[in-house]
C-alpha cells in the first residue's frame, strides 16, 4: 500500500506528501498497489484535485529521474563517442592558429547538446510512457482516509504563523530555552514517523533551501547551544517571506518528537 498524507493550511500552501517523490521507490512499486490519501477531514472537490495534480507531478519528476539513471550508461557511452568524433573531425578539417581550443569547445558543446537531447528522449520513451501510466492510474483513485491526529499539525502551523517571527527564530536556534509543544504521547506512532519521512523528502526535493535550514537547525539543536547568526538570518528571510517559518518549524519539532 501507498500513503500519501494532506497536510491543510489556511495560512500557505496545502501539502500533499507521498513517496511518489523517491524515483528509487518508485521503480519498485507495482501497478495494483492500493493509494491511500490520508487527511485530517474531508477534502473538497478543489483539495482532492489539487493533490491529484500533485502526485501527478511527482510521478513525473520521479520517472523522468528513474529513466535517466536507468539509460545512464548507454547515454554517457554514446555521448563520448560524439565527442570523439567530433574532436578528430574539427581536428582534420579546420586549420587555426591556436590548436585544440577551437576542437574541444565544439565537441563540448555538440556533446551537451547530445547529452540533452538523449535526456529528453529517454523521458519520451515507451518505456517511461508506460509507467506513468501505471502509477498515475493508481494514483488518480486513491482511497480517501481521515486521520485526526493530522490535525494537531495543521494547528500547530496556524499556531505558529500567528507568533511573533523574532520569537520562534530565537527558539529555533536554541536563544531561548522553550520547547516545541507538537505532539501528546497517544499521537506518537509509526504515523508520525513516515510522515516526517514523507515531509523531510518533500524539502529535500522541492524546497532545498527550507531542507539546507533544517539541517542547519538540527546540527545547533543536536549541540545544545544558541546560534544567534541563524536567528537573525531565518527573521531576516522569513520577513521578506522568503522561508516558510511554520512549515520549518513543524520539521524540526517533529524530527525531535518522532524521528
Amino acid at each position: 500500500m501507498i500513503t500519501c498524507y494532506a497536510l491543510l493550511r489556511k495560512v500557505g500552501s496545502n501539502l500533499y506528501l507521498s513517496p511518489y517523490l523517491d524515483p528509487e521507490k518508485v521503480a519498485l512499486m507495482e501497478k495494483d498497489t492500493s493509494v491511500v490519501l490520508k487527511s485530517s477531514g474531508m477534502l473538497t472537490k478543489a483539495q482532492k484535485d489539487e493533490a491529484s495534480f500533485s502526485l501527478y507531478s511527482a510521478i513525473d519528476f520521479s520517472v523522468d529521474r528513474w529513466i535517466q539513471d536507468k539509460q545512464y550508461i548507454p547515454r554517457l557511452l554514446i555521448c563520448a563517442v560524439v565527442f570523439m568524433v567530433t574532436y578528430f573531425f574539427m581536428s582534420l578539417a579546420i586549420r587555426d592558429p591556436i590548436p585544440m581550443v577551437d576542437e574541444t569547445l565544439g565537441s563540448t558543446g555538440l556533446t551537451i547538446f547530445c547529452w540533452v537531447m538523449l535526456a529528453k528522449r529517454d523521458t519520451r520513451s515507451s518505456l517511461a510512457l508506460e509507467r506513468r501510466y501505471e502509477l498515475k492510474g493508481a494514483a488518480g483513485s486513491p482511497d480517501y482516509q481521515q486521520q485526526e491526529e493530522l490535525f494537531a499539525l495543521e494547528t500547530f502551523l496556524q499556531d505558529i504563523a500567528s507568533l511573533d517571527l523574532h520569537d520562534v527564530c530565537d527558539t529555533l536556534c536554541l536563544v531561548t530555552k522553550e520547547p516545541f509543544v507538537l505532539l501528546s504521547d497517544d499521537q506518537k506512532g509509526p504515523w508520525a514517523k513516515e510522515f516526517l519521512e514523507l515531509l523531510e523528502l518533500h524539502l529535500k526535493i522541492r524546497q532545498g533551501n527550507l531542507w539546507r535550514y533544517y539541517r542547519n537547525l538540527r546540527s545547533v539543536r543536536a549541540s545544545g547551544r544558541a546560534h544567534i547568526k541563524l536567528s537573525q538570518r531565518l527573521f531576516h528571510l522569513a520577513m521578506q517571506q522568503k522561508l516558510d517559518l511554520p512549515l520549518l518549524a513543524l520539521v524540526v519539532a517533529l524530527s525531535e518528537q518522532a524521528g
